[in-house]
């Protein structure tokens, strides 16, 4: 096992931000799942060029919170820039954003990992992530 990097601090930092990370995925994996029971596969197959977008920058975030588990400065800017995207694809196509803090709460934990990945960066023996 290797060692981790970071002082106390970053430690717990980084596993309440895997912790919180695993319960996000795992809940957009069971929401995804759900309406592909409920309702199959045709629906995707006939998804507008707007929710297209959008299911590919979510899917960035989604993707950004099972990579910030290893590399948490890139899984952390992958969900950051994923959320940025999803938003401006729907500013884009709407003139708004998207009501509400959901969205917003399903890539919070990317703030935490990349903390934690400028942290272990800083690291006094010049060994960077």
């Amino acid at each position: 096992m290797t060692k981790e990097k970071g002082g106390r601090t970053v430690q717990v930092v980084r596993w309440i931000a895997r912790a919180f990370s695993g319960l996000v995925a795992a809940s957009i994996l069971l929401i995804f799942i759900g309406n592909g029971l409920a309702e199959g596969i045709e629906p995707v197959l006939h998804l507008s060029v707007r929710e297209a977008l959008m299911m590919v920058a979510f899917v960035a975030v989604w993707l950004g919170l099972l990579a910030g588990w290893k590399w948490e400065l890139y899984g952390g800017l992958l969900t950051i820039f994923g959320m940025v995207a999803f938003y401006l694809v729907d500013y884009l196509f709407s003139g708004s954003f998207p009501r509400g803090l959901f969205y917003l709460f399903f890539s919070s934990p990317s703030l935490l990992f990349f903390y934690c990945g400028l942290q272990a960066r800083k690291e006094p023996n010049g060994k960077n992530a």
